[in-house]
């Protein structure tokens, strides 16, 4: 859920979640022994999903719910078999406090309480390497109250303990997110069939972050009108004979109608970004942590020289440009061209920029990028089960 400071409707919601949080915590007491019950909270993909997924398949007799406000509820309504829980439920909050595990992928919100006041334990998988751009510590303290955060690698691991000060427990496991494009797992033709795209063109996908704390920011590459960019995009499609997936952040606008060459999926109404990921041949993008999960598959990005999503010292703290590990395009011709190149010819980007991404995946990975990352996670929340 998006903190929105200035809207009373925020500050009720988090009032009546909070209040729900309080009167179920004493029901803890009379919860049945012998039950494994996790709670994955906020959104319903990404590493959350790939350990619901896995779950699935190695142990029916895990309870999984999902828990959410209504408006997170909604998004993912359909797009998973678990079981929901909501917020503003009194009753479904009591199900929670007699859980074993909350998974949660960015923010706890009220549902810190419970890892401040009672025995639940806590792990965060969070939803995107923070290497472009990054929290602050005052953001990340409640993870201070977590039982344990599971992290990409041995560098990201030091970069929470000192960047962040966390003393919570620190584990090394991986994205879980990754595994399924590490493996090849995804079946493209029905991927390509469940999101209306054709199977016989290369696929290039264009996914620009949201504005953040810069509200004069324009989300849309190379700074171009809604129009010019839609045209542009159009040309280049037919000149390439490729389809253009354009990307929405969650929390952006959408492109709309955009001609026949451009899909518009954004991220609120096709949050399974893995599944878009799969098929594309390349990435474009500015400061969007995609760039990391789409490292997984060994194909192109292209990182648009955009405007930043932060200003004043948001900008000096939590910007870190450096991280990017392919070309850096300044403009809409520059980038025609380049990704031309590569959609012809996808070798050219690893031998072009061997050296960039190969220390940029250390960071980020290490030598988790195995396709087992999720094997850890569930081997992790066993032993927290039985411990």
């Amino acid at each position: 859920m998006k903190v929105e400071r200035n809207k009373l409707s925020h500050w009720l919601l988090l009032l009546i979640s909070g209040l729900n949080i309080m009167l179920s915590i004493p029901f803890r007491v009379f919860k049945k022994k012998g039950t494994r019950r996790v709670i994955f909270f906020y959104q319903m993909h990404g590493n959350i999903g790939a350990l619901a997924d896995y779950i699935a398949k190695q142990d029916t007799t895990i309870e999984m719910y999902f828990l959410a406000f209504p408006e997170y509820l909604s998004i993912y309504k359909g797009k998973h078999k678990l079981q929901t829980l909501n917020m503003l439920n009194p009753l479904d909050m009591i199900k929670v406090a007699q859980s074993d595990v909350v998974v949660t992928n960015y923010g706890a919100l009220t549902l810190v309480y419970y890892a401040k006041l009672t025995s639940l334990k806590f792990v965060d998988v969070w939803h995107g390497l923070p290497m472009l751009k990054n929290q602050t510590p005052k953001i990340m303290d409640y993870l201070n109250y977590y039982t344990e955060i599971w992290l990409s690698s041995e560098a990201m691991k030091k970069f929470y303990k000192t960047k962040y000060r966390l003393r919570s427990k620190l584990i090394v496991t991986g994205y879980g997110r990754t595994d399924k494009l590490f493996n090849g797992d995804y079946n493209k033709d029905m991927v390509c069939e469940k999101y209306s795209l054709p199977k016989d063109k290369k696929i290039l996908l264009i996914a620009p972050t949201w504005k953040h704390n810069n509200p004069n920011r324009n989300e849309l590459p190379f700074g171009l009108s809604q129009k010019r960019f839609i045209t542009e995009l159009n040309s280049f499609a037919e000149q390439t004979d490729c389809c253009i997936v354009f990307r929405a952040h969650m929390l952006s606008n959408d492109l709309g109608a955009a001609g026949k060459n451009i899909k518009a999926l954004s991220s609120h109404d096709y949050p399974d970004t893995e599944e878009i990921i799969s098929v594309a041949d390349l990435l474009v993008t500015d400061w969007s942590s995609i760039a990391y999960d789409f490292m997984a598959t060994k194909r192109p990005i292209i990182f648009i020289d955009a405007q930043t999503p932060f200003v004043g010292d948001e900008l000096k703290n939590r910007c870190t440009p450096g991280n990017r590990f392919g070309p850096i395009i300044g403009d809409v011709s520059e980038f025609k061209k380049v990704a031309k190149r590569y959609l012809s010819k996808p070798e050219l980007y690893l031998i072009e920029n061997e050296e960039d991404i190969n220390r940029i995946e250390k960071i980020a990975y290490g030598g988790t990028l195995d396709g087992k990352a999720t094997k850890r996670y569930f081997d992790n929340l066993i032993e927290l089960f039985n411990g």
